[in-house]
C-alpha cells in the first residue's frame, strides 16, 4: 500500500515525534510511503535514507497559502498514494483539500481540542484519547467518522525499572512554553528541598519561557541544584540521565513523553492532565493538581521516601507500555484503519 504522512511544521514536539515515528515504523513494515514535510523539518534528515520513504519537503507559510497547496497536488500526482494520512491544522487543511481535488481518502491524527474548520476535508479522525473521540462527537462529526487510536513509542521497553537512588535526579522535558508548567516544577522543587529533599532537576527544551526560568531559578537560590539543558535532539539518551520523570503541564491532550518515559522504566509524577489521566493511574503514576506547586513538592517527596511503591508504580507503567503502546501493540489497528479508508473510494 502507497500512504502519504503529511506535517507542515518545522518544530518538533509531540505531534511532529509521532509524525516521524509513524512514517518510520510503517516504512519498516513495507508500506511505500511519501513524506510531505516541510523543508526545515528539524528531523528531516532521519527520514532521507530509508528505502520505502519518499521525501517530499513543500513549503507552507500557513493555512491560507495557495502555493503550497498546488505543490502538495502535484506530490500527491506524481506519487498516487491510496491513503493520505495528516497531522495538525495546516496539514489538515491543505493536503485535505488537495487529496480531495484527486479523490484521495484522507485521515487526519488529532494531536489537540481541534478547531474543525480546518478540517473540512477529512474523512475519518483518529484521536489519540477517548477524551478527544468524545470532544469531535460533541461538535458533531459522527462516530462513524471516527477511529481511536492511541499514540505510540518507537523506544525499546527496558526489562525493568532501576532502583532508585539516595540523591535521585528529576528530569523533565518539553517546550519551555507557559503550558508546560516548567515554573511551577522550579517553584515545588525549591520546596522539596526546603523541607530536606535530595537531589537535583535536569530540565531539557528550549522555548520563549527559557530565560524566565533560568532568572526564577535564581530567585528561588536553586541553581547549583538545577541544569537547563537546552534542546535535546536524543530524548532516550537525555531522559536516561533521570531517575524520576515529572510531567507538570497545565494542558497535555496526550503526551508522547509520557510514553518514552513509561519505556524507560521511570517513576512518573504528572499533572492531572488529559493524556496522562488516560494513560496512567494511581497503580500506574503519582497524580497531582494542575499549578499546585505544593502537592507536586508533596509528590516529590512521597516517592523519594517510599521507594518500593515508587518502583512498583514504575513497573506498571513500564508493562502498560509493552502490552498497549508500542507500535507493535497498535499497528494492527492502524492497519485496518488504512484499508478502511481505501474501501471508501
Amino acid at each position: 500500500m502507497k500512504i502519504t504522512q503529511i506535517m507542515l511544521t518545522q518544530g518538533f514536539g509531540g505531534a511532529e515525534r509521532y509524525f516521524l515515528d509513524l512514517s518510520l515504523a510503517l516504512a519498516d513494515l513495507d508500506y511505500q510511503i511519501q513524506v510531505i514535510c516541510h523543508p526545515k523539518f528539524q528531523y528531516k534528515a532521519k527520514l532521507e535514507n530509508h528505502p520505502n520513504i519518499t521525501l517530499s519537503p513543500v513549503r507552507g507559510y500557513g493555512t491560507w497559502d495557495p502555493w503550497a497547496g498546488h505543490n502538495i497536488k502535484k506530490q500527491l500526482q506524481e506519487f498516487q498514494p491510496q491513503v493520505v494520512h495528516t497531522h495538525l491544522s495546516r496539514g489538515a487543511w491543505l493536503g485535505g483539500k488537495s487529496a480531495a481535488k484527486l479523490n484521495i481518502p484522507t485521515l487526519a491524527s488529532i494531536h489537540n481540542y481541534i478547531k474543525l474548520k480546518r478540517y473540512q476535508y477529512i474523512d475519518i479522525f483518529i484521536p489519540s484519547t477517548l477524551d478527544e473521540k468524545t470532544f469531535l462527537i460533541n461538535q458533531g462529526i459522527p462516530p462513524s467518522n471516527i477511529e481511536h487510536i492511541p499514540h505510540f513509542s518507537r523506544l525499546s521497553p527496558v526489562v525493568q525499572p532501576r532502583t532508585l537512588p539516595n540523591d535521585p535526579v528529576f528530569i523533565a522535558l518539553g517546550r519551555l512554553v507557559k503550558k508546560k508548567g516548567m515554573d511551577v516544577l522550579l517553584q515545588a522543587f525549591a520546596h522539596y528541598l526546603q523541607q530536606g529533599g535530595k537531589g537535583i532537576l535536569k530540565i531539557g527544551g528550549d522555548g520563549a519561557e527559557a530565560k524566565t526560568l533560568l532568572d526564577l531559578s535564581h530567585q528561588l537560590n536553586i541553581m547549583d541544584k538545577v541544569t537547563f539543558c537546552g534542546w535535546v535532539d536524543d530524548v532516550a539518551k537525555f531522559l536516561k540521565q533521570g531517575d524520576i520523570f515529572i510531567l507538570p503541564s497545565f494542558d497535555e491532550p496526550f503526551g508522547i513523553v509520557v510514553l518514552e518515559a513509561m519505556a524507560l522504566g521511570l517513576p512518573i509524577i504528572t499533572t492531572q492532565t488529559q493524556g496522562p489521566l488516560e494513560i496512567l493511574s494511581a497503580e500506574s503514576a503519582y497524580f497531582v493538581p494542575i499549578q499546585d506547586q505544593v502537592a507536586l513538592a508533596e509528590a516529590m517527596k512521597e516517592a523519594t521516601h517510599n521507594p518500593e511503591c515508587t518502583y512498583q508504580k514504575a513497573a506498571a507503567s513500564l508493562n502498560l507500555y509493552k502490552t498497549q503502546y508500542t507500535f507493535a501493540a497498535l499497528a494492527p489497528q492502524m492497519q485496518a484503519l488504512y484499508q478502511r479508508a481505501v474501501n471508501l473510494t
